[in-house]
């Protein structure tokens, strides 16, 4: 069995993938399995490729795919049916948010199942907000609150290698991920609400494009650069706000077990003297993205599917089972700080996370990319776009009139592919 993973900038998503699959192993030493992986781009033109020519190109029997794709791909015929096959799937195991887009057009079958999720969120050092921001759960609630904050932290920032924002974890240029909660903030979005047109060009999508664009023009954030990885030299706990999908590295998630009076009192001392010592990722507080103080901002979801052309379906099917028991799936997720799909394992971690109230919120009324055919290819046009767009910032050549001129001509290439579905 062969098995395509999308390439993640977390090397341990991949480490733990290779630890999973080695149990698998020793559970069915019968069934020898392997992966490989790919990036988004590649894994796109593998699947048109493989449409063009099976024979010379054939697919893996697991792909792990955006759930967005999944509808395009199974209108192609490279999907295999998998509602009877997996159990989680065949009982809707998962949040209702997850299931509006996976079942979008038939109730009764899924193409693929959804494994994790992330969600953008707003992290802040409360201790660097002191005198900005006396409360913000309320001050930051807003787009406009949260600039008026980073505005007032970057204008008192006065220490050497401080940052007032960052967004380490993600490609070095503006995405599409990055953009669309701000737009969805602002009530625009790539299509129309019938999906008959595309909106790329509406003030409110425009405007939300625009808003995470001026974070780069005023240097609030800085496109490729080391601190927009991981295990980039820029420490984060040298950041007074973060934005970012996923639990930042290090942080405790769990909440402490109850304690005694004496337990707590002789800990106290030690505990404040090591805080201060490591200035460490626990002290982030989270809040919803700004602007989606109630829910309503973006997720991220990211299925596992089986290749209709696969010699063996069932065997496949069976390791997607495998792979969403609560065991195999938990320490996966864990490793690189996102959230299980598998309902029973996603409120698990909600109820056992120390930021709980604020992950709630964030998963009250998510927001998904759409499940249609047309959208995977929208989001291309807006990525190319967007990186356009970073290189001009980048060499200081930007102008907002780049931007209305991106936005018009990849509203025209959307139009014209929906007039083709």
């Amino acid at each position: 069995m062969r098995i395509w993973l999308l390439s993640d900038y977390n090397h341990k998503k991949h480490l733990a993938f290779k630890s999973m699959l080695s149990r698998f192993s020793v559970a069915f030493p019968e069934a020898e399995a392997e992966f490989s992986v790919k990036s988004r781009r590649s894994m796109w033109e593998s699947l048109f490729a493989h449409l063009r020519d099976p024979k010379r190109n054939p697919l893996a029997d697991v792909m792990e795919i955006p759930q967005n794709w999944t509808e395009l791909f199974s209108r192609l015929g490279l999907l295999a049916e998998l509602a009877s096959k997996v159990e989680p799937l065949a009982r809707r195991r998962y949040p209702d948010f997850i299931l509006k887009e996976l079942c979008r057009h038939d109730e009764a079958r899924a193409f693929s199942a959804p494994w994790w999720l992330e969600a953008p969120a707003l992290f802040f050092r409360p201790g660097a907000l002191e005198g900005v921001c006396g409360e913000p759960g309320r001050e930051l609630a807003s787009w406009e609150g949260f600039r008026s904050a980073l505005d007032k932290v970057s204008a008192g920032v006065k220490k050497r290698g401080f940052r007032a924002l960052a967004s380490p974890y993600s490609s070095g240029a503006i995405g599409t991920a990055d953009v669309l909660p701000r737009v969805w903030g602002r009530r625009g979005g790539l299509f129309s609400d019938d999906f008959n047109r595309a909106t790329f060009t509406r003030e409110e999508t425009a405007g939300g494009i625009e808003d995470w664009l001026e974070l780069a023009v005023s240097g609030k954030i800085e496109l490729f650069s080391p601190d927009r990885f991981e295990n980039g030299p820029f420490p984060v706990e040298q950041c007074a706000f973060i934005i970012s999908s996923r639990k930042l590295p290090g942080q405790n998630s769990r909440k402490a077990a109850p304690q005694s009076r004496a337990a707590r009192s002789g800990q106290r001392c030690a505990k404040t003297g090591a805080r201060a010592a490591r200035g460490g990722a626990g002290e982030f507080k989270v809040l919803p993205y700004p602007g989606c103080s109630e829910g309503g901002g973006l997720a991220l979801v990211y299925n596992l599917a089986v290749s209709a052309s696969s010699a063996d379906i069932s065997g496949a099917a069976a390791f997607v089972s495998w792979a969403m028991e609560p065991e195999n799936l938990g320490p996966f997720t864990e490793s690189f700080g996102v959230f299980p799909c598998f309902k029973a394992s996603f409120e698990e971690l909600l109820n056992g996370d120390r930021e709980a109230g604020a992950y709630r919120k964030i998963f009250s009324a998510p927001e998904l990319m759409p499940n249609i055919m047309a959208y995977p290819t929208a989001e291309l046009l807006l990525e190319r776009a967007l990186w356009n767009l970073s290189l001009k910032i980048v060499r200081r050549d930007y102008d907002r009139e780049d931007l209305t001129r991106e936005l018009i001509m990849a509203q025209g290439e959307a139009d014209y592919l929906l007039s083709l579905y």
